[in-house]
């Protein structure tokens, strides 16, 4: 899925280290697990139990759809039973409107008509839409709060319905979630991530129009197909928490990883469409991102710079005290909460028997895109750093 953090390009340093670093290790924490990479890569290459946590709950759906599940999954029965139940909330809301195909699937026309367009897409979104949802039992939180300006209309409505139809059996909830959000991820009118949709000016007429034609049912299937095919060679678990709930559990000698934000910004602002989507619930938004209150979004001490520094010594020593193996990346050089590698390193020079700092090259997120013309994401030096008692 697209995400600002994502590891899955350093897995191929990462996880020899991360191998390495836990073979004396019953489990392995991953407390802020974001896109869940490294929590799947663990869970399928190690015999350790992986103890995933994140702040935000579509995080920890991700990581539960492997990491709690010890066997493989047929995923033909499960989607076509999801798909039914799903597309049959979507035939009955369209036989509502007699000009169903152009009302909730705009037709994307050319660059100069998109303005025209998105807003009215909005409009029936917000204005007409509303009246009979209210009918039907559910909430359909994608296509009140963001069809019409991350989601078409029409896939807005198919990712509500599929949320309402996710199955009650935990392990197939677990899966489905976990497509339902990577499948979003993938749709989503948005440059790199959700902080803010894109908006209907010719320039980014194209990036709409190619989000918009995205087919939701596909990406779903694909994603619940890949999902299904995984899964841990020991059961663990997925809890949505602070980090320290999560590495709380651990024993002397277990290996905590820990990839903590580097942004001065909330992670929160960035994913709250996931978010809501993964919670299935109705969420009160405003403003150009259509944020949910903040109070709604959750923090972290990582990303506020007067707090960053007292957060980076509390993981190193609460690691130290509890006798836990620390495996850390952070860019190398200063981010924007304020925070190095090297201030991690400070933190547990006298608290460990060693530590070994391997400097790879990678990329890291300005936020403002995923596309290298647009600036999304920069060359920079990143530290993999193994904070070790023998």
């Amino acid at each position: 899925m697209k995400y600002m953090g994502h590891k899955g390009k350093l897995l191929p340093v990462l996880g020899d280290v991360l191998s390495y670093e836990s073979r004396n290790s019953q489990r392995i924490a991953d407390p802020f697990c974001g896109s869940a990479a490294v929590s799947w890569f663990l869970a399928q290459r190690t015999n350790k139990i992986v103890v995933s946590g994140d702040l935000q709950s579509f995080a920890v759906a991700r990581a539960a759809a492997v990491v709690r599940r010890t066997s493989v999954i047929d995923p033909s029965p499960l989607i076509e039973n999801w798909f039914r139940s799903a597309k049959k909330i979507v035939s009955t809301i369209s036989s509502n409107f007699p000009n169903a195909h152009q009302s909730i699937q705009p037709d994307l026309v050319n660059a100069g008509k998109i303005k025209t367009v998105v807003l009215r897409s909005r409009k029936f979104c917000q204005s007409v839409l509303p009246t009979v949802l209210s009918q039907f039992d559910g909430d359909f939180p994608l296509t009140l709060a963001y069809g019409g300006h991350y989601f078409s209309p029409l896939q807005a409505l198919e990712l509500d319905a599929l949320r309402q139809s996710v199955p009650d059996d935990p392990f197939f909830k677990d899966i489905c979630i976990a497509a339902l959000v990577e499948a979003a991820s993938k749709c989503a009118a948005a440059p790199g991530h959700t902080a803010q949709p894109f908006q209907p000016t010719v320039t980014a007429a194209r990036y709409i129009i190619e989000a918009w034609s995205r087919d939701v049912w596909s990406l779903v299937e694909q994603a619940v197909i890949e999902i299904s095919s995984l899964c841990a060679s020991a059961a663990g678990t997925a809890e949505q928490g602070d980090y320290l709930q999560g590495i709380a559990k651990l024993e002397p000698g277990d290996l905590v990883f820990a990839d903590p934000p580097y942004s001065d910004v909330h992670y929160s602002r960035f994913y709250h469409v996931l978010e809501t989507l993964a919670r299935g619930i109705s969420v009160n938004v405003s403003g150009v991102g259509r944020y949910p209150p903040l109070s709604e979004r959750p923090p972290s001490s990582f990303s506020r710079k007067g707090e960053s520094h007292s957060a980076a010594r509390a993981l190193v020593q609460f690691c130290a005290k509890q006798e836990l193996g620390l495996v850390l990346t952070f860019p190398s050089s200063q981010a924007s909460n304020g925070l190095a590698a090297s201030d991690f390193v400070s933190y547990g020079t006298k608290l460990f028997y060693s530590i070994e700092v391997i400097e790879v090259n990678s990329t890291f997120s300005t936020l403002g895109g995923g596309e290298s013309n647009r600036g999304g994401r920069k060359e920079c030096k990143e530290s993999i750093v193994c904070f070790r008692h023998s």
